[in-house]
């Protein structure tokens, strides 16, 4: 009887192992056949290419899950092997679970998708992300997805929504473009200079002592920045009824990622309670700013900025805000995605800006050389100073490491949706309602695009260069790109170096293109390189972290923006006499 037993439970474990391999190998026939199919139909498709074809699907190993696992698992490493497969002028498709989507990689195609901004839509998209992201309330969404009239003054054509006071699109777009533009701009530049200027002259470092720093970045840089762009944008007292504004909106951006990747909140929880904190702040300084300033008068205020909503682009928003059916909770939400997308990007890019600068020791000394003529100590007020923002902003270098960082820094998918069933570019059929997109990290380091220096200096794609984007009267190598007939518009008989974007149409893409490319690039230019040039100007600043090994970005950013610096990073600080 014990024998029975122990071959009964012997013959049972061994059925159960034989079960358990027969499972593995049919789950292993299934991908490996998965893959094998969509690998010939991908193949066949672009053989077979005709006017009207389907792009070819990227190859993918789990039926029904598609590309899921691969993307979530290492996204940058994904869109680098869609970008590669089929070669550069051919789009393919990807799948994540129901949802399918072309990634575009040519340049002459995204340059197309741009020019195509009538037949296309990123709105209902927008909508997916003010929901997901930054916490627009649900019941509030259907008000966005109503709005079918477009960005453009006129309402498309096509249009079923007939209330002027409800194009919200139209109303966002309009404001921020008008907000970043002219005599708006320029007291934006104003207030960010003013408030960069308070915030350094304030700081605790000596000129004749070096203080150590655990983070130069996270606690310094981004912090100051941060801040002055803020009160630019939002006026001076976010941060008094708000103290802890700054921490809590860098936490809030560290977990957006798992917003953006429609992760639930019992899995993320921390993520959800950094966004709703952040709501919560936003409507205690909003209840504020309004008991202290009507902005259903706002319109006839000259003023540019003044001290409770700050510019006149935020208070042109809460204007017509008031004239819409939303909650608090979702203006809150959506003045949290307009803060996001007017800082970070910017504010970590200025962290590149001056940490590639100061890994540099000659690059320094040039940047330093360049800068000095146009930034000085206010001679009525110690603790200002004056910056010549037009002449600085047009410096070759100056323009050539900001155009550098945010093509080798940046990680963002840019997103586009054709709102008409005839949709082509390069002969391809794209859906309408299915997802075309972009990734600019990709576009940044196609090596037929850009120059890599020469045999004897080398500078691949892979790497930071900062005189990429200058071109030099006695040097045929320089410039961004290599083919020649981008350089042929380049003017011969200009006997000085220059900053040069042409022939990267397509390529260098930072703020998108088209109609919806971003209007505050403007001011976020000027904003890089003059708060650069400002820290720069008044600190001594000595790195103390390894020689021998560059800074790395944080690619769990990847995807979102510009990545910030990866970990803490040392530092000793001095202030200059200047």
């Amino acid at each position: 009887m014990a024998m029975s037993a122990v071959h009964g439970r012997f013959g049972d474990l061994l059925f159960t192992s034989n079960g358990l391999l027969t499972l593995i190998g049919t789950l292993i026939s299934i991908t490996a056949l998965t893959y094998l199919a969509s690998t010939i139909q991908g193949a066949v498709t672009v053989r077979n290419k005709r006017h009207g074809s389907r792009p070819p699907t990227l190859p993918y190993a789990i039926p029904l899950l598609g590309h899921l696992p691969e993307f979530l698992k290492d996204t940058r490493k994904f869109l680098v092997r869609a970008t590669a497969q089929y070669g550069p002028s051919t789009p393919v498709r990807i799948q994540l679970l129901n949802r399918r989507m072309s990634l575009l990689k040519s340049a002459d195609h995204i340059t197309a998708l741009f020019k195509s901004s009538r037949d296309l839509s990123s709105e209902h998209w927008l909508v997916q992300v003010l929901v997901n992201a930054f916490g627009v309330e649900v019941a509030d969404a259907p008000f966005y997805l109503a709005d079918d009239t477009g960005i453009s003054n006129q309402p498309d054509s096509r249009s079923k929504m007939a209330n002027p006071e409800h194009r919200i699109f139209h109303l966002v777009y309009k404001s921020v473009h008008s907000g970043l533009g002219g005599i708006s701009l320029a007291e934006m530049e104003r207030q960010l200079v003013r408030n960069l200027s308070t915030q350094i002259y304030e700081t605790d470092f000596k000129s004749d002592t070096w203080t150590e720093i655990s983070d130069l970045y996270g606690s310094f840089i981004r912090k100051i920045s941060f801040r002055a762009s803020i009160v630019s944008l939002c006026g001076s007292h976010v941060f008094k009824v708000i103290p802890t504004f700054g921490d809590d909106f860098w936490v809030f951006d560290s977990l957006m990622p798992n917003l953006f990747k429609e992760i639930p909140r019992w899995l993320v929880p921390a993520a959800y309670m950094a966004r709703d904190k952040m709501k919560d702040n936003l409507q205690k300084w909003q209840a504020f700013a309004h008991d202290h300033y009507d902005v259903s008068q706002g319109q006839l205020d000259r003023r540019e900025w003044e001290e409770f909503f700050g510019s006149r682009l935020m208070r042109t928003r809460h204007g017509f805000f008031q004239k819409m059916p939303l909650s608090k909770e979702t203006v809150a939400a959506d003045d949290l995605g307009l803060i996001w997308a007017a800082t970070a990007n910017t504010v970590p890019a200025i962290g590149w800006m001056l940490l590639e600068v100061l890994q540099r020791p000659d690059l320094l000394l040039r940047v330093r050389e360049e800068v000095a003529p146009y930034i000085s100590r206010d001679p009525s007020d110690p603790s200002q100073m004056v910056v010549d923002i037009p002449n600085l902003c047009s410096r070759p270098l100056l323009q050539s490491i900001y155009a550098e960082v945010l093509r080798f820094r940046s990680g963002t998918v840019i997103n586009r949706v054709p709102t008409s069933s005839d949709f082509h570019i390069g002969g391809w059929h794209f859906k309408k309602g299915e997802q075309i997109i972009v990734s600019n990290y990709n576009t940044g380091r196609n090596e037929s695009v850009w120059n890599q220096g020469t045999f004897e200096d080398p500078h691949p794609v892979d790497e930071f260069w900062p005189e990429r984007f200058i071109v030099y009267p006695d040097d045929p190598n320089s410039g961004p790109v290599l083919q020649q007939e981008a350089k042929k518009g380049q003017d011969a008989t200009n006997s000085k170096p220059t900053f040069c974007l042409n022939g990267t149409a397509g390529s260098w893409i930072p703020y998108g293109g088209g109609t919806r490319m971003c209007p505050g690039r403007h001011f976020a230019k000027e904003e890089m390189i003059v708060t650069m040039a400002m820290f720069l100007t008044a600190f001594d600043i000595q790195l103390l972290t390894d020689n021998n090994s560059w800074i790395q970005p944080d690619l769990n950013y990847f995807m979102f923006g510009v990545m910030h610096p990866k970990g803490k990073i040392p530092a000793r600080i001095r202030k200059r006499e200047f």
